[in-house]
């Protein structure tokens, strides 16, 4: 059986395709389907099919960009093109690209089963020449390929005259991956560019051989790189050649073998590197012997379990709001360290950092927010969040933006410590308030503040702020609220524990006092 995958956008057209055509009954199986050339170019690391049956308008990149993608990495394979546009000029490129036929959709089921019998029989004839010797030798590319994929089934000696042809008998080898992330990913015209100039500068100087691994760009370098200049170097000479694209790159070297049959140790090596780049990157290339966090690591924050998302963004608004900025950071790093050693993905950590500065932008005033003078809305300072591609500039852009809130918030002439935590009590009494919260604001332990609160106001913390919730109740009494309205409005957990305060407070109950408003 010749395997088959069908390439197509639309799930019904997939799937049309595979109970269309009797596939066994003329020698095929359809081992898979796939949306994008992308998904396509990824799953060649698992699965090779003999035949590739593709629309021409996929995402991402053409039908035709996908087969000449294909044939530039010298996997052999065979092509048949489906297409709902009658154009000549597309039939007649894919016929110089090597495909085997071009049909028009809606797919006539008698003409597709004729070509396929043809393919096959094509298919049938290149196996004989092998067979017999006389089919062509994989190309370079292929050979590297399949040794970076774990596809290739050849021992050390046949890899060695492989090695010895295509003149990639090197003392060492190093592969060095280079991704591309975020907007830069959708512009496949420039990641082309790219990678043609890559392939050409290493070619020319003979410093190794470059080629696309689907998700990322490969390169087999000849000399492993030495030490933090050499790779600054590189990384340099990278960042030059990619252009727009420079934003977007993040770039890891797996480390040095001896023989062409370890590289895929050093594949792997890299794109694990690749993998954890959002909690490490920085601005050089990521490689094991430099591999450290970009954050302290912490001692007690080992032991702390994963942040509360609403009590953080709450404590974050607050600093915001008191105009206590400086302690901004500490807190986001403290998150970000936490969520770093519960072994949290970049998904959620981007997800709890969006939860928590979701948290403070809906309590932020539109005005705090207008004065701050911001070039984006809250929407876009949001949905950046997902768009970081290292914790260290997430959390850089966030505090950024915070602190100019915490500027504004500043500015309203509150100057001591427990001014700004009575101007906060008299704005936010009906929220669940408590010292032991403030106190972790300001660095202080909750007894030493409550003591200072009281040396400063004469009232315990949470006397003062019943009174100032019982003056408030008083006012929506007045104005004709029912008594479990103005308890809920006064931020009072329920309506008997507003009777019994209110009377301690004030005398009478809250009925009797709103009598005698009315009166």
């Amino acid at each position: 059986m010749y395997k088959v995958m069908i390439v197509d956008d639309e799930p019904k057209l997939r799937n049309g395709l595979r109970t269309l055509i009797p596939w066994e009954s003329i020698g095929f199986e359809v081992i898979g389907t796939a949306a994008s050339g992308k998904e396509v170019l990824r799953s060649l690391d698992t699965q090779l099919p003999d035949l590739l049956i593709v629309d021409i308008r996929i995402p991402g990149m053409s039908g035709l960009q996908l087969i000449q993608e294909i044939r530039t990495l010298g996997v052999p394979m065979r092509y048949v093109i489906v297409s709902g546009y009658a154009d000549f000029e597309y039939a007649r490129t894919a016929l110089q690209l090597g495909a085997d036929g071009y049909l028009l959709k809606p797919v006539n089921k008698d003409e597709m089963t004729s070509l396929l019998i043809n393919v096959r029989e094509k298919m049938e004839q290149e196996r004989q020449q092998q067979s017999s010797g006389r089919s062509d030798p994989p190309s370079k590319e292929w050979l590297i390929y399949s040794l970076l994929s774990g596809s290739a089934n050849m021992d050390q000696s046949t890899v060695q005259d492989m090695a010895m042809e295509y003149e990639l008998s090197w003392p060492e080898y190093e592969v060095v991956l280079v991704e591309v992330r975020g907007e830069g990913s959708r512009n496949e015209a420039e990641i082309h560019r790219f990678r043609e100039q890559l392939a050409d500068l290493f070619n020319r100087q003979k410093r190794g051989v470059v080629l696309d691994t689907a998700a990322y760009i490969a390169i087999l370098l000849k000399n492993p790189l030495e030490g933090e200049e050499e790779r600054l170097e590189l990384y340099q000479e990278l960042q030059h050649i990619s252009g727009e694209l420079r934003p977007y790159i993040t770039i890891a070297a797996g480390g040095k073998v001896k023989q062409l049959l370890e590289i895929r140790q050093s594949y792997t090596a890299s794109q694990s590197l690749l993998e954890k780049s959002f909690f490490y990157g920085q601005d050089a290339i990521l490689c094991p012997d430099s591999f450290t966090a970009s954050l302290p690591q912490g001692t007690e924050l080992d032991r702390c379990e994963l942040p509360d998302v609403q009590e953080w963004g709450f404590r974050l608004f607050y600093l915001i709001d008191v105009g206590d900025g400086g302690y901004l950071e500490p807190l986001l790093k403290d998150a970000a360290q936490i969520y770093m050693n519960k072994g949290c993905s970049e998904q959620e950590v981007k997800e709890a950092f969006f939860q928590m500065i979701n948290e403070v932008i809906r309590r932020i005033s539109a005005k705090t927010w207008h004065d701050a003078n911001l070039a984006c809305s809250p929407a876009q300072f949001l949905s950046s969040i997902y768009g970081h591609h290292t914790l260290a500039r997430l959390i850089e852009d966030v505090l950024s933006v915070l602190e100019k809130l915490s500027i504004v918030s500043a500015s309203s002439g509150q100057h001591s410590e427990i001014k700004k935590m009575l101007d906060f009590i008299d704005r936010h009494y009906a929220e669940n308030l408590k010292l032991e919260t403030l106190a972790r604001m300001f660095n202080y332990s909750s007894a030493y503040l409550g003591q200072i609160f009281k040396n400063k106001t004469g009232e315990y913390f949470n006397t003062y702020l019943d009174k100032v919730r019982i003056q408030k109740a008083k006012e929506w009494l007045a104005q004709g609220d029912k008594v479990y309205e103005a308890a809920e409005k006064a931020g009072f957990s329920s309506v008997n524990y507003f009777y019994s305060k209110f009377k301690r407070y004030d005398g009478k109950s809250p009925s009797d006092y709103q009598k005698k408003a009315k009166n």
